[in-house]
C-alpha cells in the first residue's frame, strides 16, 4: 500500500514538473507585461512566489513547499541566457472536490492575467488540472489529484546568470 502511494505521489509530482518544463521558460523576454519594463531577478522570484502562494492559500489545507523558489537558466527573446525561478507547492490529502477547486484557481489566475487551459491526464483514473501562461509567469500548472494537489510555476525570464546565481546559493 505504501509503495503504491509513493508511486502515485511521484507520478503527480513528475506530471507537474513535466507540464512546467514543457511550457515554461521558452522565449519571452524579461518584460513586465503591465509596464513593458525589464523584470529584475528579484521581481521574477517574488512574482512567481506570490502567484504560487496565492494559489495555495485560495484552497484549504496545509500546503508545503516541494521545491524552490529555485533559479534556472532560460532563453530570452533575443536568444541570450537569462534567469527564471521555478516554485512548487504540494498539498497531501486534499479535502476539496477537484472540479470545484479547479474553478477557484481558474478565476484567481484569470484575474491575475493568466490565460488558462484545462488539463486531463490519460488512463483509467485521470488527474484533472489547469495550465496557464501569462501574467507573472511563463507557465503555471495546478494538478488536482484526489490524493495530492500540486501547483508549479516558472517566472518570466529576467536578466541574470542562472549558473552564477546557483553557485552563489540561489
Amino acid at each position: 500500500m505504501v509503495r503504491k502511494h509513493v508511486r502515485s505521489v511521484t507520478a503527480v509530482i513528475t506530471a507537474a514538473t513535466a507540464i512546467v518544463v514543457i511550457t515554461g521558460c521558452s522565449g519571452g523576454g524579461p518584460v513586465d507585461s503591465e509596464s513593458n519594463k525589464p523584470v529584475s531577478t528579484a521581481e521574477a522570484r517574488q512574482s512567481v512566489q506570490d502567484i504560487v502562494d496565492r494559489t495555495a492559500s485560495s484552497l484549504e489545507g496545509d500546503w508545503e513547499v516541494y521545491s524552490g523558489p529555485s533559479v534556472e537558466q532560460c532563453s530570452k527573446s533575443d536568444g541570450s541566457d537569462g534567469a527564471a525561478y521555478r516554485y512548487i507547492k504540494a498539498l497531501a490529502k486534499p479535502t476539496g472536490e477537484p472540479e470545484a477547486d479547479i474553478a477557484v484557481i481558474k478565476k484567481l489566475w484569470e484575474e491575475a492575467g493568466i490565460t488558462t487551459q484545462p488539463y486531463k491526464s490519460g488512463g483509467d483514473d485521470p488527474i484533472l488540472g489547469l495550465r496557464g501562461a501569462g501574467g507573472p509567469t511563463t507557465s503555471i500548472s495546478f494538478l488536482a489529484d484526489t490524493r495530492r494537489y500540486t501547483v508549479s510555476a516558472t517566472s518570466e525570464c529576467a536578466d541574470g546568470n542562472a549558473v552564477e546565481m546557483q553557485s552563489n546559493g540561489e
